[in-house]
């Protein structure tokens, strides 16, 4: 299942493009949850709120925001996510790729050319991340892609993983045991009963730093001066 948001001032170009998301899916069998938005800013909403698409097809001539600048607010929440730019002028196309577009569609070929353009997304997005990792509570049965782990967080007993899309789930391993089950580099300790998904960090200040789901984490002591240092390598500040 791929998460698609789609934004577009028009309803009728809306349509048109998830009749090519629905094509597509019938064709290739693969599954699509779409999302649609008339009005950039409902869609940074959703963003804000951790809600990340693994597909952002963008508008690029729309009022108030135009898809380049909501493609560069994109970027400050996901670097992973694919986006997709469509327009009616294909002299526009040169401006999109310093948002790491992955494609450019011409909305005059969009039946023509949308297909090439989400085989190229899926493939992307399943080369670059289809690590998985299936959790059972109960009776309860969940896979987890790891891009979907937000925290995980020891409380009393049980660990609580935050999850983009399921909420939180508990299971009974161990935090150490769990995280080196794991054993994936965007994972880190900020503590000795919490580690996050480094893709879902947008701010550190002082002992604490804040996710893109809006949730502040304190750091301990102890593990402040790792996590600044892995920070600034991954993100490529200068240390200070």
């Amino acid at each position: 299942m791929f998460n698609v948001s789609v934004c577009d001032d028009s309803k009728f170009d809306i349509e048109k493009i998830k009749d090519c998301l629905f094509s597509f899916s019938k064709k290739k069998h693969v599954d699509f949850n779409i999302s649609e938005f008339s009005n950039p800013e409902m869609l940074m909403y959703e963003i804000e709120d951790g809600k990340i698409a693994d597909i952002f097809i963008l508008d690029v001539e729309m009022p108030n925001m135009n898809g380049f600048e909501l493609a560069d607010k994109i970027r400050e929440y996901t670097e992973t996510s694919v986006i997709i730019f469509l327009t009616s002028h294909d002299e526009m196309a040169s401006m999109g790729y310093k948002s790491k577009a992955l494609r450019y569609v011409i909305k005059m070929n969009l039946e023509r050319d949308m297909e090439e353009a989400l085989s190229s997304a899926v493939a992307e997005i399943s080369n670059v991340d289809d690590k998985t990792i299936t959790l059972h509570h109960y009776n309860d049965y969940w896979r987890i892609p790891y891009k979907d782990i937000i925290c995980v967080t020891r409380i009393s007993r049980q660990l609580v993983i935050t999850t983009r899309l399921l909420g939180e789930i508990t299971d009974n391993r161990g935090i150490k045991e769990f995280f080196d089950m794991l054993g994936d580099n965007r994972f880190l300790f900020i503590d000795r009963s919490c580690f996050v998904n480094i893709d879902y960090i947008s701010q550190i200040n002082g002992y604490s730093l804040k996710l893109t789901n809006g949730h502040v984490l304190p750091i301990s002591r102890r593990s402040l001066q790792s996590v600044k240092q892995t920070l600034v390598e991954r993100w490529g500040l200068e240390k200070n």
